[in-house]
């Protein structure tokens, strides 16, 4: 997926989540110490992208990965089990060591991974995958390993998979902590000036002017909520961020890119993954609503303001790609569909 403006990579990440698939074609030119070591996917998605101000480019990074990979198994005394996998920003490998089977996951750095290992701290397992070691410097996380399957498809339901992720939401929900990096307040203001230059540039007919017109008017009444930053919340809480603990048996959230928002906040990715199922429901906007309700009914969240948080955290998906250049008649279209969705009437 293409960056974003504000948080570049990240942001981006943070609203269309999962795995990016190993390409073909030839690999980059970098050495077989890489090449061996990081999957394809990972590989072409950071040559393909800009990182955030200040932050190292993703093939300037990967050339660094077998070192730090090499100095994280030395100081947690792991081995290595089976081959790595990714996200999007992310190295992953199974690994052993003195607490059992783990997972060392490698992020290349980016605003929103730098929270991870603080949010896991304060969750303390509850909700959400176990932390068993941090290094904030080599933006590393050994986590416990958890199993494979997810919510993104049956034997779980949709509908099952949303009042899971608002149960979730409830049990991870805190205060902001005062370290929170990124904040809605933030996202939000940026979302507004984004607005403003899409409405004067080559790209103003892009999207209805009526839906840009009306989200603009929404963001800032939001970023002028005096709470709009007053709690810790997953904010990638979707059906492939949510894995099984066989023991005792439960659901757990993993990759939190966290920020200190609304609760109501939470509620977006649920809506937009699993898409296939909203397309080929009989009436797309009742399904949709659906499901957010029986997310807010499980969390306990207004499902009045969650519509209205979902529909700008649609808006800026949409502004996103027109901003990218990888906005399609289709793209567009779904974007369209997912913001008038959550609108009154």
């Amino acid at each position: 997926m293409p960056e974003s403006d504000e948080a570049d990579l990240p942001r981006r990440v943070t609203e269309l989540p999962g795995p990016v698939p190993d390409l073909p074609g030839p690999v980059p030119d970098l050495p077989r110490a890489v090449t061996e070591l990081v999957p394809r996917g990972l590989i072409d998605h950071l040559h393909r992208h800009v990182p955030a101000a200040g932050f190292v480019p993703g093939p300037e990074w990967l050339l660094t990965v077998p070192r730090l990979v090499r100095e994280l198994l030395d100081t947690w005394h792991l081995g290595v089990t089976g081959p790595a996998t990714h996200g999007y920003a992310a190295l992953v490998l199974p690994v052993d060591g003195p607490q059992g089977p783990a997972v060392l996951k490698v992020a290349w750095p980016h605003p929103e991974a730098r929270d991870e290992h603080r949010t896991l701290g304060v969750w303390g397992g509850q909700g959400a995958v176990r932390l068993l070691a941090a290094d904030p410097s080599r933006w590393a996380v050994l986590l416990e390993r958890l199993d494979p399957r997810d919510l993104n498809g049956p034997p779980v339901g949709v509908l099952e998979s949303c009042e899971v992720i608002g149960r979730l939401a409830a049990v991870l929900d805190r205060p902001a902590p005062p370290w929170t990096s990124l904040r809605a307040s933030d996202h939000l203001a940026t979302l507004v000036a984004d607005l403003d230059a899409l409405r004067t540039g080559e790209h103003a007919a892009a999207l209805p002017r009526r839906l840009v017109e009306r989200g603009r008017s929404l963001a800032l009444d939001l970023a002028a909520e005096a709470g709009v930053d007053a709690r810790l919340v997953h904010g990638d809480l979707h059906q492939e961020n949510v894995l099984w603990r066989p023991d005792p048996g439960e659901w757990v959230a993993i990759d939190p890119q966290t920020i200190a928002a609304d609760p109501a906040w939470v509620v977006a990715p649920a809506l937009w993954n699993r898409w296939d199922e909203a397309v080929a429901a009989h009436d797309t906007r009742v399904h949709l609503n659906l499901r957010l309700d029986v997310l807010c009914e499980a969390a306990g969240l207004d499902p009045d303001r969650a519509r209205t948080f979902a529909e700008v955290r649609m808006l800026r998906n949409a502004v996103w790609d027109v901003q990218e250049g990888s906005a399609t008649p289709e793209s567009l279209t779904q974007h369209v569909t997912l913001i008038k969705a959550f609108q009154p009437g």
